[in-house]
């Protein structure tokens, strides 16, 4: 049910393109009627038809773009003041294609852009669509009564929650439940769509319930003039005029989720078609250097806490590796007795073992240059990695994760991070865990680029 609201609500940019579109076309044929208005006959102008859909079809996209970048096509909230929010990104948009269209007329547009166009496009445009989003915005909250997606509001003080609750059951349309929050311990706030805290409450209290959410698509706002958890990323938003503080794991929120996996698609499906000679190589160097499969494959610890499977190039002898096909016990052992002899140079839950005798000669390289993980390229199309975030850990490391680090589990695993730019394999498992924290609360496209591009610095210098 919520995946079919957040699909319903992705639908609409596109319905409204189309409906852009087609008011464009019937307007252009309309101005090619010459006795539009009885007893004048007017004069078509010069138009071409190209350039003028060439028009249409950038002024569209100019138009879901504001719409985006000004909050019109929220994914998974209202709307703040629809009426000023649709008419600001109108105008916006009225005044970019006026523009384009005056100067456009000496580079793209030769034939010029009618201005009758433009003024009865523009206006249609903006009637139509407004109407349409009242019906869809009207259907969405008849199906949200109905749905079983619910808000749970965790109050505490009843004199001091009563006006920001009476806001919060006006301004969204789900059913709403209430508790006290010294009755909350029993509570699975991860089956309710958004929990509100309102009013004062203790630090480890707000803790307790920030940490009952953040692995699922549970919103958690809280609404109070005290104070708030300064540890975690989190953004003021209004409700019915009343400002809550959202409490999140990441800046990236839902489109930016969206641009990000859109990235990370099409950044791994060219970078697969650029390394794919280099794997056919490795593979063969692997097979030719010691016998056993060329892919190393293991579950690990993903988003969400879920299994996934992890896959590289085998680096290690297949006998002496520790992954349940090959002489697993004595693989097994000779690992026990490494991490606990000199060799293992970094302790905790990450071991690092020096001049590693599991390890074949083409592993060496491979490891060195970090090219043992080009077949993750796979795992980040799928959908299961993505090319930047936190390391992917086995389950019996993460069992080890104090409650702090387990919020490293709260985006996809990388092939890349801030951790391995900034530290590689020098850091001990709490620094490295940190560095991915500041990446979690700070990350964007941007820095995900910077983080790639660093990545190629630090393997060719052989960090």
């Amino acid at each position: 049910m919520k995946q079919l609201n957040i699909w319903f609500r992705l639908l609409r940019p596109v319905v409204h393109w189309f409906i852009i579109i087609i008011i464009f076309s019937l307007t252009y044929k309309l101005r090619l009627v010459t006795d539009l208005i009885p007893g004048v006959q007017l004069n078509i102008p010069l138009m071409n038809y190209r350039e003028t859909m060439i028009y249409a079809w950038i002024a569209t996209i100019i138009f879901i773009g504001l719409g985006i970048i000004k909050s019109l096509y929220e994914l998974h909230k209202p709307i703040q003041k629809y009426f000023q929010t649709f008419t600001k990104v109108w105008l916006y948009w009225l005044v970019t294609i006026t523009f384009i269209a005056y100067f456009g007329q000496w580079f793209i547009f030769y034939f010029g852009i009618s201005r009758f166009i433009i003024l009865v496009w523009s206006w249609i445009v903006f009637f139509v669509l407004f109407f349409f989003d009242q019906i869809r915005n009207y259907i969405e909250s008849k199906f949200n009564q109905k749905s079983d997606r619910k808000i749970i509001i965790i109050w505490s003080d009843i004199l001091g929650s009563y006006k920001a609750i009476e806001n919060i059951k006006s301004w969204f349309s789900y059913k709403t439940e209430f508790i006290r929050a010294k009755n909350l311990k029993d509570v699975e706030l991860d089956k309710y769509f958004i929990a509100i805290a309102v009013w004062s409450f203790e630090k480890e209290l707000l803790q307790e319930i920030f940490e009952k959410t953040r692995f699922s698509y549970t919103r958690f706002y809280h609404i109070s003039e005290w104070f708030f958890l300064e540890d975690v990323v989190y953004s003021p938003e209004a409700i019915n005029n009343i400002v809550a503080l959202e409490y999140k794991n990441s800046t990236l929120d839902w489109w930016s989720l969206i641009w990000k996996r859109l990235f990370d698609v099409f950044a791994s499906f060219i970078l697969i078609i650029i390394f794919l000679p280099v794997m056919i190589v490795i593979g063969i160097a692997i097979k030719i250097n010691s016998p056993g499969s060329i892919f190393f494959f293991q579950k690990r610890v993903g988003k969400w806490s879920k299994l996934f499977t992890f896959v590289k190039f085998r680096s290690m002898f297949t006998h002496l590796s520790t992954w349940g096909k090959y002489w697993w016990k004595e693989a097994e052992k000779l690992y026990q007795q490494l991490i606990a002899s000199d060799a293992n140079i970094r302790w905790n839950i990450l071991p690092k073992i020096k001049n590693d005798p599991r390890i074949t000669k083409v592993g060496k390289f491979l490891r060195k240059t970090s090219l043992d993980e080009l077949p993750q390229l796979f795992c980040v199309l799928i959908g299961t990695m993505s090319l930047v975030g936190p390391r992917p850990h086995l389950p019996g490391e993460v069992e080890k994760y104090e409650i702090w680090q387990k919020r490293l589990l709260s985006i996809k695993p990388w092939i890349t991070g801030y951790a391995q730019v900034f530290g590689r394999d020098n850091l001990d498992f709490e620094d490295e865990a940190k560095l991915d924290l500041y990446y979690i609360q700070n990350r964007s496209i941007f820095m995900d680029l910077y983080i790639l591009f660093a990545t190629f610095g630090v393997v060719f210098k052989g960090k």
